[in-house]
């Protein structure tokens, strides 16, 4: 198992308080139990947050969309509604990124290297399978208190006359 993954299962242990989010600022100190995952709730529309529970939200995130392949669990409880997207071919808005990334997310063979989050951006960083080269995929995300409101993605396909054994990856 990678360690990135490994990152993601335990930071899923981390909950917040079972009530639905209010303007109240939580800390990771308001988990009453462990074994709550947090994506049961809506981060959107945004609410004050921590640097520590965002790291939570986004490592929750993180999971339902590319672990579990939950695209629309994963933008309904993490995305805001008016999502800026700047990728050069995706729409504008969280239920028209959802549609396309339904076309894509469930079917694509990933492997999650690594991610990050500081400073109100998390980042991940995914191999894709492909034939006859992966191509490397970083999306970067930028959060408003407890929710994603900003996304940005760079791909590239690994050159077959790569001459770095490590490029990429």
């Amino acid at each position: 198992m990678r360690l990135p993954i490994l990152f993601v299962a335990l930071s899923c242990f981390f909950f917040i308080n079972a009530s639905p989010i209010s303007s109240t600022l939580y800390t990771m100190n308001d988990a009453p139990t462990v074994r709550r995952q947090i994506s049961r709730y809506p981060f959107c529309p945004s609410q004050p947050a921590t640097e520590a529970l965002q790291q939570t939200i986004f490592a929750d995130f993180i999971n339902a969309l590319y672990i579990q392949k939950n695209v629309t669990g994963a933008y309904n409880a993490h995305v805001d509604v008016n999502l800026i997207e700047h990728s050069p071919f995706g729409p504008q808005g969280r239920d028209a990124n959802a549609a396309v990334l339904l076309n894509i997310i469930p079917s694509a063979q990933f492997t999650v290297l690594r991610s990050n989050f500081d400073a109100n951006f998390g980042f991940i960083h995914l191999e894709i399978a492909g034939s006859p080269e992966p191509t490397a995929l970083a999306d970067i995300y930028r959060m408003n208190g407890t929710c994603i409101e900003e996304h940005w993605d760079v791909t590239q396909v690994k050159p077959s006359n790569a001459t770095n054994p490590i490029a990429m990856f």
